[in-house]
């Protein structure tokens, strides 16, 4: 999902087979890699299913710079929820 991220100077993240990306609009809509969610509990339902493999998947959030915090706040705490430990927040380097 087509998010313009915030921009950041952090250790780029590579995307691997097996990590999901949580993508979140502007418009505050979450995506499953590239699958609309629809709501709180689909959200929880995959995450609880991929919690317990070992190890767990990498869980990669990509929220579009004018989302909400809350929407991106929402989907930290579901992940929490569901016990996933291991969720990297997705960014891009600023220009120089």
């Amino acid at each position: 999902m087509k998010v313009q991220l915030p921009r950041d100077a952090n250790q780029p993240t590579q995307t691997k087979p097996g990590n999901v990306v949580l993508a979140v609009t502007a418009n505050g809509q979450a995506y499953w890699n590239e699958v609309p969610l629809r709501g709180h509990q689909d959200l929880l339902d995959r995450l609880e299913k991929i919690a317990v493999i070992k190890p767990q998947p990498q869980i990669q959030i990509r929220g579009d710079g004018k989302a909400r915090y809350e929407a991106v706040g929402k989907i930290v705490a579901t992940c929490q929820e569901a016990g996933i430990y291991r969720i990297d927040f997705i960014t891009e380097q600023p220009h120089s």
